[in-house]
């Protein structure tokens, strides 16, 4: 689609070879999908392990410092703020993506998301008995990226299942988990937009000291396309 061309040159700034424009490989809707929702705080950063995740139940809010890195693409930066309403975890996320290629142009990332916890199966018995947790999450990613001067916006909508193991000693919770998930991405750019969908998936592990409410996460986020590479990164959070 040469009068949407901003979906095809962006095809290298994140590492998808051009032979995804061949007849073979992903559609310009799967390529618009995919460059939307990698854009999105969602998809761009490594996740977060929250209270729900832990199967707590949150008191009050908690924040989080972000960064996520792309192989041959960008890294990003991120600052998230939840709080608890009426049984769900609302939360927002404000990010910058600073791309790998010389001369291309860094953008800001916006995201909105909700949570909560559906349940737990516990494993052996004992107060501090290890657990598995099951969620659901959904977030909305806007993002304004500019590539030759040309600037578009990026839209991504995406909903995932987190499950946790959760298992205590002490005072730390040591927390590995995995959210497969689903999105929707749209660019548009000049009255022109292509859309499309893209399976997704995130994994990782958190440490977290219920004591003080400080934790620490590192993992990876995927979202799939022919040839994508995955974000790699950790969180420091705290939230009680």
């Amino acid at each position: 689609m040469r009068k949407f061309a901003l979906v095809l040159t962006s095809l290298t700034t994140f590492g998808i070879a051009a032979s995804a424009q061949a007849q073979q490989g992903p559609s310009a809707g799967d390529i618009a999908g995919y460059l939307a929702l990698s854009m999105s705080p969602a998809g761009a950063m490594a996740p977060t392990v929250s209270n729900a995740m832990l199967g707590r139940v949150s008191k009050s809010y908690e924040i989080a410092g972000r960064y996520g890195h792309l192989s041959d693409a960008y890294n990003s930066f991120g600052v998230s703020a939840s709080m608890p309403v009426s049984g769900f975890t609302l939360g927002a996320t404000l990010g910058y993506l600073s791309p790998s290629c010389t001369g291309c142009d860094g953008n800001m990332t916006l995201g909105l998301n909700g949570e909560t916890n559906f349940g737990a199966m516990r494993i052996g018995d004992g107060k501090d008995a290890s657990k598995i947790t099951f969620g659901a999450r959904g977030d909305f990613g806007w993002a304004n990226p500019k590539d030759a001067g040309v600037s578009a916006t990026a839209l991504g909508l995406s909903a995932g299942v987190p499950v946790t193991l959760v298992a205590k000693s002490g005072n730390m919770v040591f927390a590995p988990f995995v959210t497969p998930g689903f999105g929707w991405g749209r660019i548009s750019s000049g009255g022109a937009s292509e859309s499309g969908t893209r399976p997704m998936l995130g994994a990782g592990l958190g440490l977290q000291n219920i004591s003080n409410g400080w934790g620490v996460s590192v993992g990876m986020q995927k979202t799939f396309i022919d040839q994508g590479k995955s974000v790699i990164g950790f969180n420091v959070s705290y939230g009680k």
